[in-house]
């Protein structure tokens, strides 16, 4: 089953980070190197990407149907998405070991774990 872990970043884990010696943030970026590595040997990683959180745009639809582009608050203000893990796992739980792992996982809703959804699931849900 794929899951997307999805890392946040907002005012607490701006705080979070912010609080942090430089050794502690070395070792906290460290870990997101590693969780690569462990999920390419065990074959669970799809994609990963780290997000610019600085040039995050919002985006709604005019009144043309035209997007119209807007600047989204920074991350000191408003949550944001900072990255994302694609995975293949056998189940929820190990998305969820997975996602426990990423130093933002200490502050509530700094990872968030959701089910890809298949064809079958958009089938059974017309």
């Amino acid at each position: 089953m794929k899951y997307v872990i999805l890392i946040h970043n907002g005012p607490a884990i701006v705080e979070l980070f912010e609080a942090m010696s430089d050794e502690e943030k070395a070792a906290a970026f460290q870990v997101y190197w590693d969780v690569e590595a462990d999920l390419n040997e065990s074959g669970e990683l799809v994609d990963s990407k780290a997000l610019d959180t600085d040039a995050q745009k919002i985006v709604v639809r005019g009144r043309n149907g035209k997007p119209v582009l807007t600047e989204a608050a920074p991350p000191s203000i408003a949550d944001s998405v900072s990255g994302y893990y694609l995975v293949d796992v056998a189940d929820e739980a190990r998305a969820a070991e997975i996602a426990a792992r990423f130093p933002e996982a200490v502050v509530p809703g700094g990872i968030r774990v959701a089910r890809v959804w298949t064809d079958a699931d958009f089938a059974a849900n017309a």
